[in-house]
């Protein structure tokens, strides 16, 4: 059965004019291992920024649908699928573009039973932020009780469920940098000590509030500010890298800022990390996702259990429809947003 489904797609590498909403034509009749999802909620992501602008680039090229994450209901189901059926409630995840759009039709596998109490909104803004976050946290940053964590950009996505999540480990010590305005809000998330992200000096701050470094510390932005970052990692901490937010400078790529980014990312000294006893990784969830499925899935199930005990929440920072997602990208971009950017058909 042909139908149409009302979609955000990107006609091109570029500025806002390139993300276009259209009804395209959808097929309802899943294959034997798929399902179709009527989609209720797409989370928005920096990443969908680096797609749009051309940081991150997909085969094919543009046009091609948006989005990395949504949630909605099992409306049809493939043959030979036996871990859903129609009407279950499902966060989907497949690592690539393709999601922002009112009916689905994908691998059952990407697909995942939400809690009872979990709404759209919340299951939308899940995969990403905190499957992100728990990885970096606890399969990299080994984090363990009594030690210390520096969270940028802690009223962000990422910032806000690695706040949750950290604070899940008895006596750990949560350093969030974020613009003033935003510090009573991540106090109230657990953040122990604000520092504003605006204060050209942050890194004094911290050391400051930190004369023996960090153990953990974050970095979604590279350039100098990883390089920054990596000297407030105590002896056998870890320095881990989860964004690119430098390189973009308003709705374009800035060739210059990925150069000045790649230059102070390239003069890491394996010297330095022997005499400082120091980890410095990054992380790609897409890459864990497709090398390392069955960690990837534990490490959801974990995340719903944890929701499940009310240790995690996701914060919905604003709700839009797909109509409106240049003000959704605008909100996102321009950090103006307190947890997760939604968008709905």
């Amino acid at each position: 059965m042909e139908d149409s489904s009302l979609s955000v797609v990107l006609s091109g590498y570029g500025g806002l004019e390139k993300i276009q909403v259209q009804r395209l034509p959808f097929n309802r009749n899943p294959e034997d291992s798929q399902v179709v999802v009527k989609v209720r909620s797409c989370g928005l992501n920096f990443a969908d920024i680096y797609t749009r602008q051309g940081l991150v680039r997909n085969e094919p090229g543009p046009p091609f649908v948006m989005g990395l994450e949504c949630s909605g209901v099992v409306v049809g189901v493939g043959s030979k699928v036996e871990n859903l059926k129609e009407g279950d409630r499902v966060v989907v995840h497949t690592g690539k573009p393709g999601l922002q759009t009112e009916f689905l039709c994908v691998e059952s596998s990407s697909c995942f039973v939400v809690p009872e109490s979990m709404s759209f909104d919340e299951a939308a803004a899940f995969p990403v932020n905190y499957l992100t976050a728990y990885f970096c946290l606890f399969d990299i940053g080994n984090l363990r009780s009594n030690q210390t964590v520096l969270i940028p950009s802690a009223a962000g996505g990422v910032g806000w469920a690695a706040t949750q999540l950290a604070k899940s480990i008895p006596n750990v010590r949560v350093v969030g940098l974020a613009s003033p305005s935003k510090h009573e809000a991540i106090r109230a998330n657990g953040v122990d000590v604000t520092i504003d992200s605006r204060d050209p000096c942050w890194d004094a701050a911290v050391k400051a509030a930190c004369p023996q470094g960090v153990d953990i510390a974050l970095d979604c932005t590279s350039g100098d500010n990883f390089r920054r970052t990596q000297l407030l990692v105590k002896d056998l901490g870890r320095a881990i890298l989860i964004g690119a937010n430098d390189m973009i400078a308003g709705e374009t790529l800035s060739f210059w800022r990925i150069i000045c980014s790649w230059w102070y990312s390239a003069t890491i000294k394996p010297v330095d990390l022997v005499l400082n006893s120091r980890v410095v990784a990054g992380f790609h969830l897409t890459h864990v996702k497709t090398r390392l499925p069955e960690r990837y899935r534990e490490a959801l199930l974990h995340l719903f259990e944890l929701y499940e005990k009310n240790v995690i929440r996701p914060q919905i920072d604003s709700v839009w429809t797909f109509s409106q997602i240049t003000e959704a990208t605008n909100r996102l971009s321009q950090r103006k947003n307190i947890g997760k950017v939604i968008l709905t058909p």
